[in-house]
C-alpha cells in the first residue's frame, strides 16, 4: 500500500467515524451546556463537517491545489459545471419519478427532511455546511479516494462510489428506497469527475446542486 492509498483508506474510516460516531460524542458534550436539541444537533453536525474538511485538506490539500491550478479557463470551467449539472438534474428527476412510482409519495428522503427542518432554525450555518463543506468533503471521499482508486475500471469505480454515496445518505434513517435517487446523483457526479479528470468539476456541480436545493428550501420555509 503506497502513501496515497494509505491516506485514502484513513480518510474513508475518518468519514465513517465523523458521520456516525462523532455526532453522538459531540451531542453529549454539547448537552452539558446547551439545552436546545436543535442547536445541539446543528452544532454537532458543524463539528463533524469541520473535522472532515480539515482532514481532507490535510491529506489531499496539495493535490487539490494542483488540480485547481489546472483550471486554466474560468469560462470552460463554468461551462463544464453547467453541462454536468444538467446531467445531474436529469438523473435526479428521473430517479425521483421512479421513487415516487414505488412509494406512491412525493415526500423527500428523511435525510432531506432533517436538513430542511434544521435550516428553519439555523439557516446560515446549515447553508454553509450544505453548500461549502458537504461538496468538498463528499467529493474528496467518494470521487477523489474511492473512485480514483478504481480508475483502471472507471465504471466500476463510478458504480461503487455512487452506491456508497447513496448508502451514506439513507442508512441512518432506513429509507433505503431513496438510494435510487442518491445513486443516480452519484453516478452523474462520478461521470463528471471521470470526464474532466479534475475533482473541482464534481465539487462545483455538487455545490451548485446543493445551492439550488438550499434556495428552494428557503423559499418554502420563508415565503409560503
Amino acid at each position: 500500500m503506497n502513501l496515497r492509498q494509505a491516506k485514502s483508506t484513513l480518510l474513508i474510516f475518518t468519514y465513517i467515524f465523523v458521520m456516525f460516531l462523532l455526532p453522538t460524542i459531540s451531542f453529549h458534550l454539547l448537552a452539558t451546556f446547551c439545552t436546545n436539541d436543535v442547536d445541539i444537533q446543528v452544532f454537532a453536525n458543524l463539528i463533524s463537517y469541520i473535522v472532515l474538511v480539515i482532514v481532507s485538506i490535510a491529506f489531499f490539500g496539495r493535490e487539490l491545489a494542483e488540480q485547481f491550478k489546472k483550471i486554466t479557463s474560468i469560462k470552460h470551467f463554468i461551462k463544464g459545471v453547467a453541462i454536468s449539472w444538467c446531467l445531474l438534474f436529469v438523473a435526479s428527476y428521473v430517479s425521483g419519478m421512479i421513487v415516487i412510482f414505488f412509494t406512491q409519495s412525493a415526500e423527500s428522503s428523511i435525510n432531506q427532511q432533517v436538513i430542511t427542518n434544521l435550516m428553519e432554525f439555523h439557516p446560515i450555518l446549515m447553508a454553509s455546511m450544505t453548500i461549502l463543506c458537504a461538496p468538498l468533503a463528499e467529493e474528496v471521499v467518494f470521487r477523489f479516494t474511492i473512485m480514483r482508486g478504481l480508475l483502471k475500471h472507471p465504471w466500476l469505480g463510478i458504480f461503487l462510489s455512487s452506491f456508497l454515496f447513496g448508502m451514506i445518505h439513507v442508512i441512518s434513517a432506513g429509507d433505503f428506497i431513496y438510494i435510487i435517487q442518491y445513486m443516480a446523483m452519484g453516478i452523474a457526479l462520478g461521470y463528471t469527475y471521470y470526464r474532466h479528470q479534475n475533482i473541482w468539476y464534481s465539487i462545483g456541480v455538487h455545490a451548485v446542486q446543493n445551492f439550488i436545493s438550499t434556495v428552494l428550501v428557503f423559499i418554502t420555509l420563508f415565503l409560503t
